[in-house]
């Protein structure tokens, strides 16, 4: 296992490089997501912004620096399950959403994916999962283990 994942590191993913720039989601009633960043500068604390919006509108709008246990440095959408950026993971009639946080640390498996519950006009914090920024081209390989408590990212596995 050690040996393979040298392999990857030293050829880099092409559809997780890919996946590092994503920041913009397109959403199923014609709402979108955007990602933005207030500052990389050494000398000053990062920040990630995180917006809604409807035709030019803004609907929703957060920044994020230490929220929810996370040191918030680089942020991109990740798809919820494999091949899914839109997936309602606990049936509630409301779709989620994942956002891959890399916190400027050296471990990958440090980092998270943040998933949130779409609402009309918001976002909603539902649940933090342990992910391989590196590696990682999805939360879960598919909907059924996100109800798993004792699911773990199979790169994050000791």
């Amino acid at each position: 296992m050690l040996l393979s994942l040298s392999v990857l590191a030293a050829d880099p993913d092409p559809y997780v490089e890919a996946l590092q720039e994503k920041r913009f989601l397109k959403l199923s009633n014609g709402n979108e997501v955007l990602i933005s960043y207030h500052s990389h500068s050494e000398e000053t604390l990062s920040k990630i912004r995180i917006f809604m919006r409807r035709s030019g509108k803004i609907l929703w709008d957060k920044t994020f620096v230490n929220e929810y246990d996370e040191l918030w440095y680089k942020a991109n959408f990740i798809p919820v399950v494999k091949d899914q950026f839109l997936e309602d993971l606990n049936d509630d009639g409301s779709t989620e959403i994942a956002i891959s946080n890399w916190n400027g640390g050296k471990a990958p498996c440090a980092s998270s994916a943040i998933i949130f519950t779409v609402k009309e006009d918001s976002l909603q914090f539902l649940k933090k999962q342990q992910i391989n920024t590196e590696f990682s081209r999805h939360v879960y390989p598919m909907k059924q283990e996100f109800k798993n408590s004792k699911y773990k990212d199979p790169l994050c596995r000791n």
